[in-house]
């Protein structure tokens, strides 16, 4: 069976790898390139990283947003109890 990337190679439920082969029960997957000889996955590497890193990009920003929230939580209560 061919190996195909996945990036996140631990994710037993995938059931499609990235370059759209539907996983078997004896399919492999791997977050090294290096290791990947899927030949759909290879000639897709550049727009599979690119989406890879656009994913990960949103998952940082959505972060930050939700520590900013936090810190606008925790600020706003603690001015409050500084008034009363």
């Amino acid at each position: 069976m061919k190996t195909h990337y996945c990036p996140h190679p631990q994710d037993e439920s995938e059931e499609q790898a990235v370059c759209g082969t539907w996983l078997g029960e004896t399919s492999n997957l791997s977050g090294e390139w290096s290791l990947v000889d899927c030949q759909r996955c290879v000639r897709g590497k550049k727009k599979i990283s690119a989406s890879v890193a656009a994913e990960e990009d949103a998952i940082v920003q959505q972060m930050g947003d939700m520590a900013n929230f936090m810190r606008e939580q925790l600020w706003g209560v603690s001015q409050e109890a500084g008034h009363d």
